[in-house]
C-alpha cells in the first residue's frame, strides 16, 4: 500500500499538470471567432454578399475557447472537398456567442434564430440570402462533435447548397 504522502503527491501533482493545461491550451487557441465583432454587422455583410453572389449564408455560432468550434474551422479549411463546396455555395460568416465571463456576445442573433446553442457549440445555421433560417430543425442540424466525420459534414452542406446555376448553359 502507499503511504498517504505519495498519493497525496501524486494528486497535488496531477491537479497542477491538469490546471497548467487548461489554462495553456486556451492561451494558444486562436482566435477564430473576432470577441470585438458586431454579430448584426457580420451577418447584414454576408447576406449582402449572398444577394449579390447568388448563395447561401453558412453561418457558425461558436467560441474560440470551444475545441468542437477550432476543430470545424479547421475541418472547413482542410478538407478540400468541403472547403470547395464553401466557397462555391455559401458565404462563410462566423459569429462569437460565447457565454463566459461577464456578459453574453451577439445574444439577440441567437435570440432571432430560436436559440440554438442551447445543446451546444458550434451551430451551423443556413440561411437564405434574406436571412429566412433553412436548417429549422434541430435534430437535423449537424451535431458539434460531427467535425470527427468529413463526409457527413460535407453531405450536409451538399443538402443544403441549394439549386445549382445553370449560368445559361
Amino acid at each position: 500500500m502507499l503511504p498517504f504522502r505519495s498519493i497525496f503527491c501524486s494528486i497535488v501533482t496531477g491537479t497542477l499538470l491538469l490546471g497548467t493545461g487548461c489554462t495553456s491550451w486556451e492561451d494558444t487557441t486562436p482566435e477564430i471567432y473576432d470577441p470585438r465583432a458586431d454579430g448584426e454587422q457580420l451577418l447584414a455583410e454576408a447576406l449582402q454578399m449572398a444577394k449579390a453572389e447568388q448563395k447561401r449564408v453558412l453561418l457558425s455560432l461558436g467560441a474560440n475557447w470551444c475545441s468542437d468550434s477550432q476543430a470545424m474551422f479547421e475541418l472547413f479549411h482542410t478538407h478540400t472537398p468541403i472547403r470547395r463546396l464553401i466557397q462555391e455555395k455559401y458565404i462563410f460568416t462566423m459569429i462569437d456567442v460565447n457565454k463566459r465571463g461577464w456578459r453574453e456576445r451577439n445574444r439577440k442573433i441567437v435570440e432571432r434564430y430560436g436559440n440554438p446553442i442551447t445543446a451546444g457549440i458550434p451551430v451551423l445555421l443556413i440561411l437564405d440570402a434574406e436571412g429566412k433560417l433553412l436548417n429549422e430543425d434541430p435534430g437535423e442540424r449537424l451535431a458539434d462533435s460531427d467535425h470527427h466525420h468529413p463526409t457527413v459534414v460535407l453531405a450536409y452542406l451538399r443538402k443544403w447548397a441549394g439549386p445549382t446555376q445553370s449560368n445559361g448553359r
